[in-house]
C-alpha cells in the first residue's frame, strides 16, 4: 500500500499549490488598488468579493481533492490485491548463470570508432564496465521489483506465503537481493569513473581488470540469495491460485471422515490432487457446472479439535480457505466412529467452526457413511452390528438432535448424494449474489511493516 499512501499524499498536498497561487493574487490586486483613484476601490472591492468566495473555493477544491484521493487509492488497492500473483512471478536465472552470461557480454563491448591508443582504451574499459554493472543490477532490479510485497499479496495467498515459506523469509531475501545490486551499482560506477581519470593506456586496462574482479569476487560473495529467490519462485508457483470469482464449495470437518470421496461424487469428472510444499497429502478439488456455470468443490485437511494456536500448518490452510476464500462450507460429521474422531470432538470442532465462519459462510451439515450407521437407515451385517453399543446408539441419537438439517449421505452407495446436490445448487444461487467482483478491495490493513532481520539463507 505504499504507492497508494504516496499517491494519496501528493494528492492531498495539491490545495496547498492552489491556495499559494490565490494568495499571489490577492497581494497584486492589493499592490494595484494602493495605486489609488477609481481603479483602486473597483480592485478593492473585487478583492473584497474574492475574499469572500474563497473559503467556499477552497472547500469544493478540497472535497475534489479528497475525491480524486479516494478513487486513486481504491484503485491502486484493487490492483495491488489481484489473485495470482505467485503466478506472475519473473522467472530468475542461476546466480552463476547470470554473472557468467554478464561477464561474457560486458567483454564483447567494444571502444567508440575514432579514438586511439588511452583514450581508446579508457573508453573501452569504462564501457565494458557499464556493460558488466546493467547486465548484472538490471535483471536483478527488475527481480526485487516483480516479487508483490507481502501487504500487496491477496490474504488468502498471503496466508499460503506464510505457511510455505514465512513472511520473514520472503522479505529478507528480497532484501538481500536488493542489497547486492546496490554494492554492484556502486562498484562498478566507481570503477568505471576511475578508469576515466587514467593517463596511460596500461593504467586503464589494469583498473578494468581489477574492476572486473572485485565485482565478480563481491557477487560470488552474496550469490546465495539469488540462488535463494529462484528457489522460492519455483515452490511459489506450485501453489494452487484463489478463484474469487468462481462459487466455491469446501467440505470441512475432522480427519478420515469421508470428504475426500464425497469430493469425487459430486464433481463432473475425475477430481485433481492439489499438492502444497508444506504437506505430502494431497488435496482433492474437482468441479461440477449449474445452468453451464463451472463451480469448484475441495476437500480440505482435516482439523482436529484443538485451540487455534495449536494447529499446525496443514490445518491453518482449512482456516485460511474458510477466512478469505468465497466458499461455501459442507461441514461432514462421521457418526460410525471409525474416522478415529470421537463424536463428541466433532460436535465441539463443528460448534467453534460455526460460531466463527457461519454468519459470512454459506452452511450445509453432512452425516457421511450413513449406509453404516443404524440409526442413519444403515444397513449393517451382524458383525458390525454388534460394535454398536446402547451408548453408541445414544451419542449418535444426541448428534442427531443437535444438528436437526444435516443430510445424511452415503458416497460409496450413493445414498443422499442427489439430495445434497439439489441442496448446494439452491445454496449456491444465493451465495452467487454475494460474491465478490473482480475489482473488489479484499484486503485487510496491513499496515505498519516490522524492521527486517538479518538475511537468513535457505537450508
Amino acid at each position: 500500500m505504499a504507492t497508494a499512501r504516496a499517491i494519496a499524499g501528493a494528492l492531498s498536498r495539491r490545495p496547498w499549490t492552489t491556495r499559494a497561487r490565490r494568495a499571489t493574487t490577492t497581494t497584486t490586486t492589493t499592490t494595484r488598488a494602493r495605486g489609488g483613484g477609481g481603479d483602486a476601490r473597483d480592485d478593492a472591492g473585487t478583492s473584497t468579493r474574492d475574499a469572500r468566495d474563497e473559503p467556499r473555493e477552497r472547500g469544493r477544491e478540497d472535497e475534489d481533492a479528497d475525491a480524486r484521493t479516494d478513487e486513486t487509492v481504491a484503485a491502486t488497492t484493487r490492483r495491488a490485491h489481484r489473485p495470482g500473483a505467485f503466478g506472475r512471478l519473473p522467472n530468475v536465472s542461476p546466480a552463476e548463470q547470470l554473472i557468467a552470461s554478464a561477464v561474457k557480454r560486458a567483454g564483447r563491448v567494444t571502444p567508440t570508432r575514432g579514438l586511439k591508443d588511452a583514450a581508446r582504451e579508457r573508453n573501452k574499459s569504462a564501457k565494458q564496465l557499464d556493460a558488466l554493472t546493467t547486465g548484472v543490477c538490471k535483471p536483478l532490479k527488475e527481480y526485487v521489483k516483480g516479487f508483490p510485497p507481502p501487504e500487496r499479496l491477496h490474504p488468502f495467498e498471503r496466508a499460503l506465503l506464510e505457511l510455505t515459506l514465512s513472511d520473514k523469509k520472503y522479505r529478507t531475501t528480497l532484501a538481500a537481493v536488493d542489497s547486492m545490486r546496490k554494492g554492484m551499482l556502486g562498484i562498478g560506477k566507481g570503477y568505471a569513473s576511475q578508469v576515466t581519470k587514467t593517463t596511460a593506456l596500461k593504467e586503464a586496462e589494469e583498473m578494468r581488470e581489477k574492476g572486473f574482479a572485485e565485482m565478480e569476487a563481491y557477487y560470488r560473495k552474496y550469490a546465495r540469495c539469488v540462488d535463494d529467490l529462484k528457489s522460492i519462485a519455483k515452490l511459489l508457483r506450485k501453489l494452487p491460485v484463489a478463484e474469487l470469482e468462481t462459487p466455491t464449495v469446501a467440505l470441512v470437518g475432522a480427519p478420515n471422515v469421508g470428504k475426500s470421496s464425497l469430493v469425487r461424487v459430486l464433481s463432473s469428472g475425475l477430481p485433481e490432487v492439489c499438492n502444497y510444499p508444506f504437506t505430502t497429502k494431497g488435496i482433492k478439488m474437482g468441479h461440477f457446472f449449474v445452468d453451464d456455470e463451472r463451480h469448484v468443490v475441495t476437500d480440505t485437511p482435516g482439523l482436529i479439535n484443538r485451540s487455534e494456536a495449536d494447529r499446525n500448518k496443514i490445518e491453518m490452510l482449512t482456516i485460511a480457505t474458510l477466512e478469505h476464500l468465497p466458499t461455501c462450507v459442507i461441514f461432514v460429521t462421521d457418526l460410525t466412529g471409525l474416522s478415529g474422531t470421537s463424536i463428541d470432538d466433532q460436535l465441539q470442532l463443528r460448534e467453534e467452526l460455526y460460531k466463527q465462519f457461519a454468519e459470512r459462510r454459506p452452511w450445509i451439515d453432512v452425516f457421511s457413511k450413513s449406509a453404516l450407521v443404524p440409526v442413519l437407515g444403515g444397513e449393517t451385517d451382524p458383525d458390525t452390528q454388534e460394535l454398536w453399543s446402547e451408548e453408541d446408539v445414544k451419542e449418535a441419537e444426541r448428534a442427531m438432535a443437535q444438528i436437526p438439517n444435516a443430510t445424511a449421505t452415503s458416497a460409496d452407495e450413493g445414498r443422499g448424494i442427489d439430495e445434497l446436490k439439489e441442496r448446494i445448487m439452491k445454496l449456491l444461487h444465493e451465495h452467487k449474489r454475494t460474491l465478490p467482483k473482480s475489482d473488489d478491495d479484499y484486503s485487510p490493513d496491513y499496515s505498519g511493516t516490522e524492521a527486517l532481520p538479518a538475511y537468513i539463507p535457505m537450508l
